[in-house]
C-alpha cells in the first residue's frame, strides 16, 4: 500500500541535499550516511538487505564490526528522517528500505527528464559529486557503475531527442503524439538467454533468511549463501551471479516477485533458503525457482545438527550444490528436448544431446553424438560441447566395450577440454577415466583427485575415484569415495553405477550379503546393468546359495540375451585374477543351470 504525505526531496546529482516536505534541509553528517541513502534510493523498491549494505560500506571490516557500524548509521538516519509523520526509513530484521512513494530522487528521474526533452541525465552535476569511500571497494565499484549508467542514459536520450519533439522519423509531424523514447534498459528479459553468459542459463543465489529468532545466527545464514555462491561457481557450465549483485534482492517479503529479481539480475534461476532451528538442531531449506514463471523446481532440506561446525557446513554446502547441479541440468535438458528442432542454438543442441545421452540406449547415444558434433561444428572450442562429446564417447566405449584407439581419442578430447577451461573439473575427471581404462591407475587417481579438488560436489568424480581403487585391488579404500558420491547425488541418473561399484567393493572384501544388497539396489535403478548382475551372481554363488545364483543368471540372460564372457574380460582390473574370479562365479551358477536345463548348451563353455 502506498504511503501518504508530501514527498521529501533527495538530490544525488551534484551536491547531496535532502529536504523535508516543507523545504527544510536535513543534515546527514557522515559520508557513509550519505552513501547509505544513495544505495537505498537507487535500489529496486528502495530496499537492500543488511548484509548487502554491510558489504558495500564496511566490507573492509570484520562482520561483527560491520553490523555494529550499520546499526549506528541507521539509528542516526532514523532520528533525522522519521521524526514527524510516517517513517521514511524502515528498518526490518534483515533488510532496510526507503519509502520511495514519499521521496523524490532526482537521479531516478533523470533519464525520464531527458526522454521528454527536459534537462536531465548528468546536466545537474555528477552523481554523488565529491563523495567517495576509497577504502571500500564494493561501494566504489557500485558508484562507478551508477555514474556510467546515468551517463549512458543521458547520451541515449539526447540522441533520440536530436529531432524536435513531435516530429516523426520521416520528417513530418506525428498525429498529435510526441514520441517518447524507451529508457535505456538495465535489466534483461529472462525468457531469452541473458547477455554476457553466451546463451547459458544463469543462477542467482539470494541471501538465505535467518528465521531462528536469534540475530546471532544471521552470520550463519549469510555464510551459507556465500559458500554456495563460491561452490556453485565451480560448476563451469552454470554462470552464477556475484554476491554483490544477488544480495540486493530477497524474496522473503512474500510478494513473490521472482520475475523482477530475475530480470534485475539477468538470472534464469533463483535460489533462496531459510535457516531454522528445532530444539538445539539447525536445518536449512533451499528452494530453486524459475524466475520467469515463479515455478518451484525443487525444494531440499538438510540438517546441520547443533554445532554448525566448519566441517558440517562444508558437507551441507557440497550436498546442496550437487542437488542443484542435477536439478538445473534436468530442467535444461527437458526445455531443450521440447523446443522445435529448427530453433536450436549451440547451447540447445548440447542440452538436447544430454537428454538423449541420459536415456542410456544405443539409439539415443547416436542421436546425442550427432547433436554434439553439430554444436562443435558451430563452435569448435565450445567447452561444453567438448566435454559432452567426451561423455558421449565414454558411454559408447563402456557400452560396446571398445579398446585402443577409441580410448585414446577420448583422452585427447578430455585433454582438449582441460586446455580450453582448466578450471572445469569434468575435463580432468574424463581424462582420469580414460587413463583408468588404459590401465594406468596412478595417472587416473591423480586426475580424479584434481577433479575433486576443483569441484568437491562433482559426485561422478568421487565415484570414479572409487572405481579406480577397485580396479587397483584397493576395495576397502573404495568405499568412502563411493559413499560420498551416493550422498552427493542420491537421485543421479547414474546412481545404478555407483551402487554397482559399492557392491563390487563389498564382494572383493568377502562381505557377500552387502554385495547382494547393493547389487539389487543397482538393478532397481537399471535392470539391464549386466555388471551388477554378475556381482550378484558371484556373491550368491560364493555364499553357498547356488540356487539363488542360478536364478540370478537366468534373470541376467533374460534382460541381456547377448551377454557373454568377453563382457567380463573387458573390465580393466590391474590384476586379471579378479576377472577370473568373476568368471568362476558365473561358471558355478551356470553349472547348476545346465543341470536344471538339461540339453541346453553351456553359456560359458
Amino acid at each position: 500500500m502506498a504511503s501518504t504525505g508530501a514527498p521529501f526531496t533527495l538530490n544525488l546529482l551534484g551536491a547531496f541535499r535532502l529536504l523535508t516536505p516543507s523545504g527544510e534541509r536535513v543534515e546527514v553528517s557522515s559520508r557513509k550516511g550519505v552513501a547509505l541513502m544513495a544505495l537505498l534510493a537507487m535500489a529496486h523498491k528502495g530496499e537492500h538487505t543488511r548484509g548487502w549494505l554491510q558489504d558495500k560500506l564496511w566490507g573492509s571490516r570484520q562482520s561483527a564490526q560491520a553490523r555494529a557500524s550499520l546499526r549506528r548509521e541507521l539509528s542516526n538516519l532514523r532520528k533525522a528522517l522519521n521524526a514527524d509523520g510516517p517513517p521514511l526509513l524502515i528498518c526490518e530484521r534483515d533488510r532496510v528500505r526507503l519509502d520511495l512513494d514519499r521521496l523524490r530522487v532526482d537521479a531516478r528521474e533523470a533519464d525520464a527528464d531527458a526522454a521528454r526533452g527536459e534537462p536531465g541525465g548528468m546536466a545537474h552535476g555528477e552523481f554523488l559529486e565529491g563523495i567517495d569511500l576509497a577504502s571500500e571497494d564494493g561501494f566504489e565499484d557500485w558508484l562507478r557503475e551508477q555514474r556510467e549508467i546515468l551517463r549512458q542514459g543521458a547520451a541515449e536520450a539526447r540522441s533520440w531527442g536530436g529531432r524536435p519533439i513531435g516530429e516523426s522519423a520521416k520528417g513530418g509531424l506525428a498525429s498529435g503524439v510526441a514520441p517518447v523514447p524507451p529508457l535505456p534498459s538495465r535489466i534483461v528479459d529472462v525468457s531469452q538467454p541473458a547477455p554476457g553468459f553466451g546463451g547459458r542459463p544463469a543462477l542467482a543465489v539470494l541471501p538465505f533468511v535467518n528465521v531462528t529468532g536469534e540475530r546471532a545466527n544471521d552470520y550463519l545464514a549469510e555464510g551459507i549463501s556465500e559458500d554456495l555462491i563460491d561452490r556453485l561457481s565451480k560448476l563451469r557450465w552454470l554462470p552464477v551471479i556475484a554476491r554483490s549483485s544477488s544480495f540486493a534482492f530477497s524474496l522473503d517479503n512474500g510478494d513473490g516477485d521472482e520475475r523482477a529479481a530475475g530480470e534485475g539480475l539477468g538470472a534464469k534461476y533463483l535460489l533462496g533458503g531459510r535457516l531454522r532451528t528445532a530444539g538445539d538442531d539447525f536445518s536449512v531449506t533451499a528452494c530453486l525457482t524459475e524466475a520467469a514463471t515463479g515455478q518451484v523446481l525443487l525444494s531440499h532440506r538438510l540438517h546441520l545438527g547443533g554445532a554448525g561446525s566448519p566441517d558440517t557446513l562444508e558437507a551441507l554446502v557440497a550436498d546442496l550444490v550437487a542437488v542443484l547441479d542435477a536439478g538445473i541440468d534436468h530442467a535444461e535438458q527437458a526445455r531443450a528436448h521440447a523446443k522445435p528442432r529448427s530453433d536450436l542454438n549451440v547451447n540447445d543442441l548440447i542440452w538436447r544431446g544430454r537428454w538423449h545421452l541420459n536415456r542410456f540406449t544405443r539409439e539415443d547415444s547416436r542421436a546425442a553424438k550427432r547433436l554434439f558434433a553439430e554444436a562443435l561444428a558451430l563452435e569448435p572450442d565450445s567447452p561444453e560441447a567438448l566435454i559432452q562429446s567426451t561423455f558421449c564417447l565414454a558411454w559408447s566405449i563402456w557400452a560396446e566395450r571398445k579398446t585402443g584407439l577409441q580410448i585414446v581419442e577420448m583422452l585427447k578430447l578430455a585433454q582438449r577440454a582441460m586446455i580450453v577451461v582448466p578450471e572445469d573439473s569434468r575435463g580432468h575427471m574424463l581424462a582420469g577415466v580414460a587413463e583408468l581404462w588404459m590401465r594406468r591407475p596412478h595417472r587416473a587417481k591423480a586426475l580424479l583427485a584434481q577433479a575433486i579438488s576443483l569441484n568437491p560436489s562433482l559426485a561422478l568424480a568421487h565415484a570414479e575415484l572409487g572405481s579406480a581403487r577397485i580396479l587397483a585391488g584397493e576395495a576397502a579404500e573404495a568405499i568412502e569415495p563411493l559413499k560420498t558420491a551416493l550422498r552427493l547425488s542420491p537421485n543421479d541418473q547414474q546412481v545404478f553405477y555407483i551402487l554397482g561399484e559399492i557392491a563390487m567393493a563389498h564382494a572383493m572384501m568377502g562381505e557377500l550379503r552387502q554385495a547382494v544388497d547393493h547389487a539389487d539396489q543397482s538393478l532397481i535403478h537399471r535392470a539391464a546393468y549386466w555388471y551388477a548382475h554378475v556381482i550378484k551372481i558371484n556373491a550368491l554363488a560364493r555364499s553357498g546359495d547356488l540356487e539363488g545364483a542360478r536364478a540370478a543368471l537366468d534373470e541376467l540372460m533374460t534382460v541381456k540375451p547377448d551377454f557373454e564372457p568377453a563382457f567380463v574380460e573387458w573390465l580393466p582390473f590391474m590384476d586379471s585374477a579378479w576377472t577370473d574370479w568373476l568368471k568362476d562365479g558365473l561358471a558355478m551358477a551356470d553349472s547348476l543351470r545346465r543341470e536344471v536345463r538339461s540339453g541346453v548348451g553351456a553359456l560359458l563353455g
